[in-house]
């Protein structure tokens, strides 16, 4: 058996039209795994107990069941919360189009949201606890802490670990062919189907993965080098680093407070 060039060459353009349903599946899917992890790990920092035990059980549930089964309980889950919603502000169920891109954006965005919840938590406690007591100190409130203290030390810690998480739910994404979305993996099966050049068709799947995959990669290490990701050791160095990326508000309130001190 040998590859027909021939076919391979009908069979890109095909694939390159179903790029941007990857694409956007992957994006989609990533806003909800980010919001799902941020809302998990706020419940896991808070301290409440019960909640905290709550979340976690959940995060590893999720974590526990595979991937695959958890697209097949959103395929048949969603169609039917869509159809009791039908008629709700405006929402029409139509049966003929369900809602099944939507479910695979469910199932990939919760999967991914329960290891990106890792991060999160990480994340946060790799904070050093006295920038939080030395804004107190220097009349910050809670939510001003929060916004311009921990927050863009949390975005620049966890980007290197979110990007790795971003490459694989890119990947991911494949698992949607399963239930009916035509992204790529899905169109490559319609495409051999229908030429019967099985080979063919997922050869030019798995080039095109590559290449997404490859220019993503480039694309998070410009990321990185713009935010100036390296390995800290010294206390000095990360003090210095972290003042680095405090917000604009932050520092100005920061030398006022200490102009008024000295």
């Amino acid at each position: 058996m040998t590859l027909d060039y021939e076919f391979m060459g009908q069979d890109i353009p095909v694939l390159l039209r179903a790029l941007p349903a990857t694409i956007t599946l992957t994006l989609w899917s990533m806003l909800v795994a980010l919001l799902f992890a941020v809302a998990c790990g706020a419940f896991i920092l808070v301290r409440i107990p019960v909640l905290k035990q709550l979340v976690i059980v959940i995060n590893t549930f999720i974590k526990g069941v595979p991937l695959v089964i958890q697209l097949l309980f959103c395929y048949y889950a969603v169609p039917i919360v869509a159809k009791g919603l039908d008629g709700f502000l405006g929402y029409h169920f139509d049966p003929r189009n369900p809602p099944y891109f939507p479910a695979a954006v469910l199932a990939l965005g919760l999967n991914f949201g329960a290891y990106i919840t890792d991060v999160v938590v990480s994340s946060v406690r790799a904070i050093d606890h006295g920038q939080i007591e030395a804004g107190k100190a220097c009349g910050m409130r809670r939510r001003e802490i929060i916004w311009h203290i921990l927050l863009p030390q949390v975005v620049v810690v966890s980007i290197p670990d979110m990007g790795n998480y971003f490459i694989w739910l890119l990947k991911g994404t494949s698992v949607a062919s399963l239930v009916g979305v035509a992204e790529l993996l899905g169109t490559a099966k319609i495409s051999a189907s229908q030429n019967y050049d099985f080979l063919e068709a997922y050869l030019v799947a798995a080039l095109l993965y590559w290449v997404v995959c490859v220019v993503a990669e480039w694309l998070l290490n410009l990321l990185y080098a713009k935010l100036g990701k390296f390995n800290i050791k010294e206390d000095d160095a990360m003090q210095q680093f972290s003042f680095f990326f405090l917000s604009k508000q932050a520092k100005s309130k920061l030398r006022r407070k200490v102009s008024v001190i000295a």
